[in-house]
């Protein structure tokens, strides 16, 4: 009975045993074909994710491809051709020996033909023309199939992956733009020097071509002028020293103009050339002036005054600013004292006109130590250089407080008589250093008992003003002797100075009507209309829309073109392109930008009113009925006139100041922003510079849907224009 229980066992043991080899072999079975399935898994998502990034990246060349490529229409075969230089840049070589390129054969929504390549690549035009003619494109359709290899998906039978992306791009050719440009005099509070560039009356030649006038270096040919030549010269009369400086012919500047690059709270001295009553070494006469004038709000911004007290702690300015402080702008003048003695100092210049009182200051001292400030000048214009009958001769240290006494000792020797930046604006025409007590000041502005105030100048020309290369005498490579007008040596130097910041006049207004400039050349005026306001204390319509449409079908007299160009036996184009319609534009709207100059008040809701009259489509005025119509709106500064009553009547704009006619002002840019909204009209806004109203333009822009941009320095209008025109005319539709 043992022996067979223990059989039995033995059996049932080695059954077990048997079954469980076997199931052991099952198992690896099991887990070989999972392991199979998890590495098609694991590859199908390497592949897959792949051919997503290659998507990403086919999608965004593509896109910048056809935003590129439309820019160009329709010229079309420029665009074709931009379109691939752009695909290439982004990695999809259409030159490469397996990729393939088909042009035009995208009709009736498909592709009719398929060339094959490893990448291959369409690009359409033709599916847009007008009619079927050549070169009248305004959509440009591409598509690029690029084959991706796999790695794992190969060994169930997919050894590449097809992946496609397609954009479609329009050039708007049914956009009516008008430019609404500020002209007002703050448009040139940052002109460096009124008169140093003005344009030529011969053939209307504009900036930068025109006149430069710099100071006059000397009549000889070569060599210094005679007054630097020696430290003793003043004149003398009744046994008195009198020294008679100019004042634009400074030793030396501890803050120069070309540091500046339109730096808020950052003031500076720079020459001025336009005159105005100014005495001088030749019949044109020029000063020196503290800038930027102030800007319009008056304690922020650009040309704010110093104080007495920054002055005197440290000589920095607007400590409690962003970037402060800066240092105070000083002009220094080298002049050489013949013995011992007491000197007075006599200053002919006028205050600045934008802060009252606080204007009319100029600080002054010796050897850089203040001793005193003056504020009993006139005060002069508000902006456009000085006047001609605001110069006044004052004797300094007997105005205001902080001043030292009339007379300062000196010793026998060199010495350098400093003034410093006082009031945004002011003006200083010429310094008379001299040892006589007498005090001429009569009471009269003129202070004409004034001895030798208006003898030459004999002293002033040392250390910067007698270096050849300064840029206020304009030297250039190789000299220059001219006769006539200008019977003055330019001397010989390394650098053209006559291409100085300087001698760039019209400031900021003349980079703001460049950048309209080149904007409005990107336009084609066989499709493109604009027209042009300006505005000042009151909007002028300079031009109504132009284009090929309304000024004829071609402009046969420009002079790139040949009249007899279409008859077959006839000579062919002097220009090969046959620039044909370059005139319709050239001469309306370029022409009037420019001849556009600053002056006057800010009307920017006058602006708006005649900027929707030009987009009309009734009447005298040439909008079109099926076009979208679009108004460029730009200003430096605030609303500050009113163009009638209607338009303030409902106290549109919530911000009041207590201002009356401002507020009245803005209301009325309110209410000229919703009658554009209400004309279907779009109002892209810009603010140039630190003293424009950002806040009512952004307003004007966000009511009409448009957008503001603010561009703190002119150069960078040029790059807000390109965005405008890409946002206006360029836009991907698919």
């Amino acid at each position: 009975m043992t022996r067979t229980i223990s059989q039995w066992l033995k059996s049932l043991q080695s059954a077990h045993t048997s079954l469980q080899r076997d199931q052991e072999g099952q198992s690896l079975v099991f887990i070989a074909f999972a392991f199979i399935g998890i590495l098609a898994f694991v590859g199908l998502g390497v592949d897959l994710g792949t051919v997503y990034v290659e998507r990403v990246e086919t999608g965004r060349a593509v896109d910048a491809a056809a935003l590129a490529a439309v820019s160009e229409l329709p010229l079309e075969g420029a665009a074709h051709q931009r379109a691939l230089v752009y695909l290439q840049d982004n990695g999809y070589d259409y030159q490469a020996a397996d990729a393939e390129v088909a042009i035009d054969t995208y009709q009736d929504g498909q592709y009719t033909a398929d060339p094959g390549g490893n990448t291959t690549i369409w690009v359409d035009t033709s599916y847009s023309q007008e009619s079927g003619q050549p070169d009248t494109a305004d959509h440009i359709r591409i598509r690029v199939r690029q084959k991706i290899p796999t790695m794992f998906m190969q060994f169930v039978g997919f050894d590449e992956i097809a992946v496609g992306t397609a954009a479609e791009a329009e050039n708007i050719n049914h956009i009516d733009t008008v430019i609404v440009y500020d002209e007002s005099g703050s448009m040139e509070f940052d002109t460096l020097c009124y008169g140093c560039w003005e344009p030529s009356s011969e053939d209307g030649v504009q900036y930068p071509d025109g006149s430069i006038y710099p100071l006059p270096w000397g009549n000889q040919v070569a060599g210094p002028p005679d007054h630097c030549l020696t430290d003793d010269l003043y004149h003398e009369r009744d046994g008195d020293y009198w020294f008679v400086i100019e004042a634009e012919e400074y030793s030396y500047l501890n803050v120069d103009y070309h540091d500046w690059a339109y730096t808020p709270y950052f003031g500076f001295w720079v020459m001025q050339r336009n005159g105005k009553g100014s005495m001088g070494r030749d019949s044109r006469g020029a000063y020196l002036s503290y800038h930027p004038y102030a800007s319009y709000l008056g304690t922020t911004g650009l040309g704010v005054p110093c104080t007495w007290d920054d002055l005197l702690n440290g000589r920095y300015c607007r400590r409690g600013v962003p970037g402060g402080p800066f240092p105070a702008p000083r002009a220094d003048y080298a002049f050489q004292v013949p013995e011992d003695d007491d000197y007075y100092f006599w200053v002919r210049g006028q205050g600045g006109g934008s802060h009252g009182g606080n204007d009319r200051y100029v600080f002054w001292g010796v050897d850089g130590s203040p001793m005193g400030r003056e504020d009993h000048f006139t005060k002069g214009p508000y902006y456009n250089g000085a006047s001609s009958g605001s110069w006044d001769w004052e004797r300094l240290g007997r105005g205001a407080d902080g001043g030292n006494g009339d007379a300062v000792t000196l010793s026998a020797g060199q010495h350098t008589f400093n003034l410093w930046a006082g009031g945004a604006g002011f003006d200083v025409d010429r310094i008379m250093i001299t040892t006589d007590d007498e005090d001429y000041d009569d009471g009269d502005d003129d202070d004409s008992e004034l001895p030798l105030k208006t003898a030459s100048p004999n002293n002033g020309r040392t250390n910067w003003a007698c270096n050849p290369c300064d840029p206020r005498f304009a030297g250039r490579p190789g000299g220059h002797s001219s006769t006539g007008d200008e019977p003055y040596y330019r001397p010989d130097c390394q650098v053209d100075m006559r291409f100085d910041d300087i001698y760039d006049d019209e400031q900021p207004i003349r980079d703001a009507l460049e950048s309209a400039k080149r904007f409005v050349a990107l336009l084609n005026p066989r499709f493109d209309q604009v027209g042009y306001v300006s505005y000042d204390t009151h909007a002028d319509t300079r031009n109504q829309l132009e284009c090929v449409r309304r000024r004829g079908p071609q402009d046969l007299t420009h002079p790139n073109c040949n009249p007899d160009w279409r008859n077959p036996g006839g000579e062919p184009p002097r220009d090969p392109d046959c620039n044909c319609f370059s005139g319709v534009l050239t001469d309306t709207v370029l022409y009037e930008l420019d001849h556009t100059y600053a002056g006057g008040s800010t009307n920017i809701g006058d602006a708006i009113n005649h900027g929707i009259d030009v987009l009309k489509t009734t009447g005298n005025h040439y909008g079109r009925p099926g076009g979208a119509h679009v108004m460029i709106l730009m200003t430096d500064g605030e609303a500050n006139q009113t163009p009638n009553s209607q338009c303030y009547a409902e106290d549109l704009w919530p911000h009041n100041t207590g201002n009356t006619s401002n507020d009245r002002a803005k209301d009325c840019v309110v209410y000229y922003a919703q009658q554009a909204r209400d004309n279907a009209i779009v109002v892209y806004t810009i603010s140039l510079g630190w003293s424009a109203d950002r806040e009512l333009m952004e307003h004007v822009a966000d009511i009409t849907g448009g957008y503001h941009r603010w561009a703190p320095t002119p150069d960078r209008l040029d790059e807000i224009f390109d965005e405008l025109y890409e946002r206006i005319f360029i836009r991907l539709v698919k």
